[in-house]
């Protein structure tokens, strides 16, 4: 039986032998496929129910859930396969979107705290000059055409003592207000453009100014009164104040939080790159 001698059979059957043993040592179990569940319970049905009433202002016919079902249980097939697949690997997207993600989360979660009123006060003691009120002016200006600059200084004099319907008759024709009252920068700058907010903000109340330059032309000026910047109470900056604080809570959080990354992940920067960049900034550190 010169066949009992092939290789080839010899090697079929020692396949077969260690194909064996392996099945006797390693009992088949339920594959992979079948331990894989989609599970789609109350909390995800809540979920879509309010998802839906915030988007549509009432609450989805069992027609319309039905479908959302539906599409959630598709999204969730469609996402699995995809990450077996490997599709989520080195794309640009899906990274950005699952660091928001937990962005995302670390903001909800320094929120959760709320401060003592001791802790907002001291806040607010602790940074005077970011709860100012802006400065205010009141003022009343009387325009004339760039070309008509020399009309406007000799007309100057003639201001002091001069009714207002007397000092209105002397400049030319504007469609802005002649008169501003507790009026702030961005209010002037908008007007007549931020150099000649700058400039009235500077005058002197109570004297006619001018001339003075703006985006139309020259004007005469006359500040009647002048409010520097304050500081507002408490109680009327607290909202702000409150966000502040938690603002500065949810900074610390991701501080902690990328501490902690950055003990868990060893990370290598290229020489290269360190010539191009300099030494990268700790997340940890960020302002």
């Amino acid at each position: 039986m010169s066949w009992l001698r092939e290789p080839l059979l010899h090697f079929a059957v020692g396949g077969a032998l260690l194909f064996g043993a392996y099945a006797w040592l390693n009992p088949s179990t339920p594959s992979s496929d079948a331990l894989r569940q989609v599970r789609i319970g109350e909390g995800e049905v809540r979920w879509l129910n309010e998802t839906w009433q915030r988007q549509w202002g009432r609450a989805p016919t069992p027609e319309e859930l039905r479908a959302l079902v539906s599409n959630l249980v598709k999204e969730e097939l469609l996402a699995r396969e995809a990450r077996e697949m490997r599709l989520d690997e080195n794309d640009t997207i899906v990274r950005r979107r699952l660091a928001q993600k937990l962005e995302f989360l670390l903001q909800d979660t320094a929120r959760l705290a709320e401060p003592s009123e001791q802790e907002l006060r001291r806040l607010y003691e602790a940074a005077p000059d970011a709860f100012l009120s802006g400065p205010r002016v009141s003022f009343t200006q009387i325009y004339f055409r760039s070309e008509r600059r020399s009309a406007a200084a000799a007309a100057l004099p003639k201001l002091a003592g001069a009714a207002p319907a007397d000092a209105a008759r002397l400049g030319d024709r504007l469609l802005v207000e002649a008169e501003f009252r507790d009026a702030e920068p961005q209010a002037v700058a908008a007007a007549f453009g931020p150099d000649f907010a700058r400039a009235v903000f500077k005058l002197q109340p109570g004297a006619w100014h001018g001339p003075l330059e703006s985006g139309y032309g020259v004007h005469l000026v006359r500040v009647a009164a002048a409010q520097p910047a304050r500081r507002r109470d408490f109680e009327e900056v607290r909202p702000l104040v409150l966000e502040r604080w938690r603002e500065q809570q949810q900074r610390e959080a991701e501080g902690r939080f990328f501490e902690r990354l950055m003990a868990k992940y060893e990370v290598l920067i290229d020489d290269s790159v360190k010539a191009a960049i300099g030494e990268p900034l700790n997340p940890a550190q960020r302002k």
